[in-house]
């Protein structure tokens, strides 16, 4: 019977001095199933953010420093989630653990980049519009995005000296990362609606947060951490669903103010 105990159960005593790769999540299998995950998400920001951002080099006209600063840190992100696993199967701990500890500065940098940018944004908005419904919505909802990113690396330090829940919280990180690449894609090429985008991008981290968590939940015989990765998408569906909703938009106010 699964336990579900084992979701966020105390493995945090002396760090081990090799990875257990024996472990049902953290095997070579599963580690360069994570390699080929990150190699597939750093191409699809690719293919998301070339008519919108990348076309525009070498000049890029029109866009802030905080648009320039905001992408570098989420692909120096994406790129620290590619190297780490790398190093592990090649037995490169103590090397995997230095660049780990980089994470202390660069996780901080990420979410600085994503309320630089958010305030960016906000003020091209207001300028153009004003503060409408649609303005608020966007703005909170995105400000989200910041709790769950910050949340997920805290849980990730704080279990770093159990590979198997360290490994899976930084691995919930990049799960977060499809949304904004899926929705520019989805505009871009398909030209789909940014409602309906963002509508069918919810869905979609909501089925790979799912499959993610059964699956992992099965191979482990316990309930997978991912568990709080399938309760964030879940949020962020039901927030966005209720986005116009007098009390959203009261709260959304109150995130404004920060901006």
């Amino acid at each position: 019977m699964m336990k579900a105990k084992g979701v966020f159960s105390k493995e945090r005593g002396r760090e081990p001095e090799n990875i257990p790769l024996n472990d049902p999540f953290i095997s070579p299998a599963v580690l360069k199933g994570v390699i080929v995950g990150v190699i597939l998400l750093i191409v699809l920001a690719h293919i998301g953010f070339s008519k919108t951002y990348i076309h525009f080099f070498p000049t890029f006209d029109g866009f802030t420093t905080a648009q320039h600063f905001h992408g570098m840190m989420m692909m120096a992100w994406l790129l620290m989630l590619l190297v780490q696993p790398l190093l592990i199967l090649k037995g490169k701990i103590k090397l995997h653990r230095r660049i780990g500890s980089l994470s202390y500065v660069l996780a901080p940098l990420v979410l600085l980049s994503i309320y630089l940018v958010i305030q960016s944004r906000y003020d091209i908005y207001l300028t153009k519009g004003g503060q409408t419904k649609a303005v608020i919505s966007w703005i909170s909802i995105n400000f989200r995005l910041m709790v769950f990113f910050a949340v997920l690396y805290f849980l990730a330090m704080y279990y770093r000296k159990s590979p198997r829940l360290h490994a899976r919280f930084m691995c919930g990180t990049a799960l977060l990362l499809i949304a904004p690449a899926l929705v520019r894609v989805l505009i871009s090429y398909f030209e789909i609606s940014h409602a309906d985008s963002h509508s069918f991008d919810r869905n979609a981290n909501i089925f790979i947060a799912g499959v993610i968590t059964i699956g992992d939940s099965w191979k482990s015989k316990r309930l997978s951490p991912f568990l709080l990765v399938l309760a964030f998408m879940v949020l962020q569906k039901i927030l966005w669903d209720m986005r116009e909703a007098p009390l959203l938009q009261a709260v959304g106010n109150v995130i404004a103010k920060m901006f």
